[in-house]
């Protein structure tokens, strides 16, 4: 299995890595030993001015490691600059690293995450900078995701019909519930596969929250192995 995942704002690939170890190793426990993780760096480097004080600001030790985005969000107009090099980034990757059977995105990973699904469904208009042949993925996992504005509707109508899951942090002051619950009522039964977990802003590992991840891939790509139980490492993003 090969799976895609797409770290948030003001990160990198190998950062985001660095810090799901818990969770790759138990989605290898459970899923066996050939599956495979990919963790792209997004293509726009971010500089001091790009990162608001209220959105997903490094920490102290992160601020000595370039940052990275998907998009820039303009102020006041709300338009995410920058999609014509996402979106010819991420063709490019898909093509020399795929095929991936699913997404797991993180904050404005997870937004992207739900959006890629989105563009790679047969039936939706793609961007013009989106020539992958990549066919659509089977499962897209969002963590802390959000909704992106009403000017972006055509990511959304008609709803997401690729099997999201959607995990929110009941303590997230970072991305609030009430945009992730957008996010979810944007995808086809997202209101079927959403869990909380009792924390904040960061991709938790304990052992519920990613059994049911590990559920739900089983179910999104007819998964038959055997159950293994996945170890409690609660390791804080």
């Amino acid at each position: 299995m090969n799976i895609l995942f797409l770290h948030g704002f003001t990160q990198s690939g190998p950062l985001f890595s660095a810090k799901t170890k818990a969770v790759q190793k138990a989605l290898t426990k459970a899923l066996g030993a050939d599956t495979t993780f990919n963790f792209p760096t997004a293509p726009l480097k971010l500089q001091p001015a790009d990162i608001p004080g209220n959105l997903e600001q490094p920490t102290e030790a992160e601020t000595e490691t370039e940052a990275y985005g998907w998009w820039r969000r303009a102020e006041p107009s709300g338009e995410y600059m920058g999609l014509a090099e996402m979106f010819a980034f991420l063709s490019e990757y898909l093509d020399a690293h795929g095929p991936f059977d699913g997404v797991v995105g993180f904050s404005q990973g997870a937004a992207l995450a739900a959006i890629l699904a989105a563009v790679l469904e047969n039936d939706r208009p793609r961007p013009e900078t989106f020539t992958t042949s990549h066919p659509p993925l089977k499962f897209a996992a969002c963590y802390c995701g959000f909704r992106a504005p009403e000017r972006y509707e055509e990511w959304y109508t008609p709803k997401v019909k690729t099997p999201t899951l959607h995990v929110i942090g009941t303590l997230d002051t970072v991305v609030d519930e009430a945009r992730s619950l957008a996010l979810v009522k944007a995808c086809e039964k997202g209101d079927e596969n959403t869990v909380y977990h009792p924390g904040g802003h960061y991709l938790p590992s304990q052992k519920n929250v990613v059994g049911a991840l590990v559920g739900f891939i089983r179910i999104c790509t007819e998964e038959k192995k055997e159950e293994t139980p996945v170890e409690d490492m609660d390791v804080p993003f």
